[in-house]
């Protein structure tokens, strides 16, 4: 093999080829971003026209990309397409063919209702996807959801934060309004752990979750603190903030390795049952990779986080499709939040994309099961990749004089055992280009094999040796 077939034919992986091949990925993706946003118009997302009756929504909201990611030659691979009634979320999956040589985009299409940008600001999100779920609770024993779904470090628990505190906001404004004497108003709040529940307002004390008379699944003990001021629910909710169980991962330094879910009671004067606002960050999905350099018990924390996330998302996909059948027993995520399954709750799912290439794989998964939470089919149809050749790399001068050099340095450094071994490998393998029968190229090969065996051995008494040296300086 030449030295520009070896430089190119190299073993990289996706995350690692997206960024040395920058240079030719990220001018076709702006060009190919381009050529989207021609005839789309200039809306950083999209309100809720449309079927405003719908229990389940589903939103995507795109985070921007962060300097120190492009610092580190990642570059925005998701474009967001407004329309008149569907909006487009588009995926440029740069990639290389097996050869390493020729490279191509994979443009992925997600339609989706309900889209907000990079440029959409908090309030805006706030106001388009959970606002209508904070009026509802207002209602005889309505209960209202809005979840944060996707990978770790795509802004879900920073979209989170603010929603709580506006929701907050919100409600003692409404509150007010309507008078505060006829309003009492409680807060819980639940951390999900793998398999164990504890209670964030009362020091993290392990409760469990038990069966009510009606069906519906309740803390024990039930930790819920009434509350008389958006102020005073604002304290406790960072409080508990600070406990919930984060982690540094392979994706995020602080990575929250749990589920967290605040439930805030509104209890009307005459009313039988509370309204009930629940709050659900989700913790993040990871993908083996994320999980290579994880300790044992940071993979089971995962596994166990993927499973109740497959559980919440076949208990959403059931609810969208009218299903008769909830699966909702499969996970201790899925029974506390039973009530949001419900046909007269409405849920709003807001998931959540990091723009990097790196994190592509995780954000087409996000997408594809974005769609079939959103209802849009009981398989994945969506999502359906486009195909675009860009053509092969181009090696520089400079690589090509690295790469030989490299090579030269790695001869002159062969003991005069290593070249016998090299000479002979050489003639066996003129004799076996020179047409020889197959059980001759057979034996040959064999011959060939042991003498590679043996310049192993070789190298490995050498960097033995080479060890053994350092030890001893060290030493001195």
């Amino acid at each position: 093999m030449g030295n520009e077939q070896s430089l190119v034919g190299k073993n990289l992986d996706k995350r690692t080829a997206r960024r040395e091949h920058k240079s030719y990925f990220l001018p076709a993706v702006q060009r190919a971003r381009e050529e989207l946003l021609l005839s789309a118009e200039t809306n950083d997302s999209v309100g809720l026209e449309g079927d405003s009756g719908r229990a389940m929504r589903v939103y995507i909201r795109k985070r921007p990309i962060f300097k120190h990611e492009i610092d580190q030659g990642e570059y925005d691979v998701i474009t967001c397409v407004p329309g008149q009634d569907t909006h487009k979320v588009v995926i440029h999956d740069a990639r290389m063919h097996s050869d390493m040589k020729r490279m191509y985009l994979d443009h992925y299409s997600f339609p989706f209702d309900y889209v907000f940008s990079e440029g959409a600001e908090n309030e805006r999100v706030y106001c388009e996807a959970a606002a209508p779920l904070v009026s509802r609770v207002f209602g005889d024993g309505v209960t209202a959801t809005v979840m944060m779904y996707g990978q770790t470090g795509s802004g879900k628990t920073y979209t989170m934060a603010s929603i709580q505190e506006q929701a907050v906001v919100d409600i003692f404004q409404q509150i007010n309004v309507m008078g505060a004497e006829k309003y009492q108003v409680g807060l819980s709040y639940i951390e999900l752990a793998g398999d164990k529940a504890s209670d964030l307002l009362n020091d993290s004390q392990p409760i469990k979750l038990l069966a009510d008379k009606d069906g519906s699944v309740q803390p024990h003990p039930k930790g819920e603190i009434q509350v008389s001021t958006s102020e005073e629910l604002l304290a406790l909710l960072c409080s508990a903030n600070a406990r919930r169980a984060t982690s540094a991962t392979g994706v995020h330094d602080q990575s929250s390795r749990s589920h967290a879910v605040v439930s805030i009671t509104i209890q009307k004067q005459g009313s039988s049952q509370p309204g009930v606002l629940n709050l659900v960050d989700l913790a993040g999905s990871e993908q083996r990779i994320d999980s290579a350099n994880h300790t044992s018990e940071q993979q089971r924390e995962g596994a166990q986080i993927n499973i109740s996330l497959s559980a919440l998302k076949a208990c959403v996909r059931a609810k969208a499709a009218n299903a008769s059948l909830i699966p909702y027993r499969k996970s201790k995520l899925t029974h506390l939040l039973r009530s949001a399954f419900s046909d007269q709750n409405p849920t709003c799912i807001i998931a959540t994309v990091s723009p990097a290439a790196k994190d592509t794989e995780h954000s087409v998964n996000t997408l594809k099961h974005a769609c079939l939470m959103d209802g849009q089919g009981s398989s994945v149809d969506n999502g359906t990749p486009s195909r675009q050749n860009l053509g092969g790399v181009e090696l520089g001068k400079e690589w090509k004089e690295k790469r030989a050099a490299k090579d030269a340095e790695a001869q002159a450094n062969k003991s005069d055992a290593e070249r016998d071994i090299d000479q002979k490998i050489a003639v066996l393998q003129e004799e076996m280009a020179s047409g020889v029968s197959k059980a001759q190229q057979y034996a040959l090969k064999k011959k060939i094999q042991m003498l590679k065996a043996d310049a192993i051995k070789i190298q490995r008494k050498k960097r033995s040796e080479l060890q053994d040296v350092s030890n001893v300086e060290l030493e001195a």
